[in-house]
């Protein structure tokens, strides 16, 4: 103990974190897992919501009988699921990481009309089968993967646009309501290199600068390279980072 529980981005898959629980080994206990929809899971009717990611994985948690409490490990919109999660449920989690995880300013700020266009036109140009051209960065790192692991990544890569677009249109239409404040709760925040070419690069590393701060007990990391999918540009630092975090933990119960 404790376990770590790896929780994807929107359009995300458990395979996103493959290079990490290879580089993790047997150091602790791991939990990854596809929300509803998505990868190997099936889909749900209804709208999605942060609320309702949170209350599956609080049932998947309980049915599982997994030892608590846990070390969350968000990517991307991962990251405000497991916030959520850990404001809900305190008592359940030891730490958290946060890699290159979304803010919750940057999520209102930015307008969600835009983003809800973006994505409908994702949809639209399934039909014509041109979505291969837009599929995210995150393939450059393919090649890092085994060849079975390359097979199923492929395989769930067949993204169901519907269900992402059913999770990010609350989450830019709604925003996420969060503490502001972590206390002392042990927390490391790995963030994507600044050199990254983003319209907005520099809010992007404000915001994790801001994240680093809602804990007492922060570490932040910033990788010399990498996009946002920093799990596959450099797996290795981000296993580091959640096996210290588990380290940290074995420390202060010992």
């Amino acid at each position: 103990a404790p376990t770590v529980v790896f929780l994807s981005t929107i359009g995300g898959s458990l395979l996103d974190w493959q290079l990490v629980i290879s580089e993790l080994g047997n150091s602790a206990p791991i939990l990854a897992y596809d929300r509803s929809g998505y990868g190997w899971s099936s889909s749900v009717k209804g709208e999605r919501n942060p609320q309702k990611v949170v209350d599956e994985l609080h049932a998947l948690l309980e049915a599982a009988e997994m030892p608590s409490p846990v070390v969350l490990a968000g990517h991307g919109f991962g990251g405000l699921f497991a916030r959520l999660y850990q404001a809900q449920h305190p008592e359940n989690v030891a730490g958290i990481v946060l890699v290159d995880s979304s803010h919750p300013e940057l999520v209102i700020q930015n307008d969600h009309n835009k983003e809800v266009k973006r994505q409908r036109n994702i949809l639209r140009f399934r039909r014509f089968g041109i979505l291969r051209l837009m599929l995210p960065r995150v393939l450059i790192w393919i090649d890092k993967l085994t060849l079975q692991q390359r097979q199923q990544y492929r395989a769930v890569r067949q993204w169901d646009i519907p269900m992402t677009l059913r999770e990010v249109v609350p989450v830019f239409r709604d925003g996420v309501e969060l503490p502001d404040s972590l206390g002392d709760l042990p927390l490391t925040v790995v963030s994507r290199s600044v050199a990254e070419e983003l319209e907005f690069s520099q809010e992007w590393a404000d915001h994790q600068e801001d994240l680093a701060k809602l804990s007492s007990d922060s570490t932040h990391i910033t990788l010399e390279k990498g996009d946002h999918y920093v799990q596959f540009a450099q797996p290795e630092v981000v296993a580091k980072a959640i096996s210290d975090m588990v380290n940290r933990i074995r420390a202060k119960e010992s």
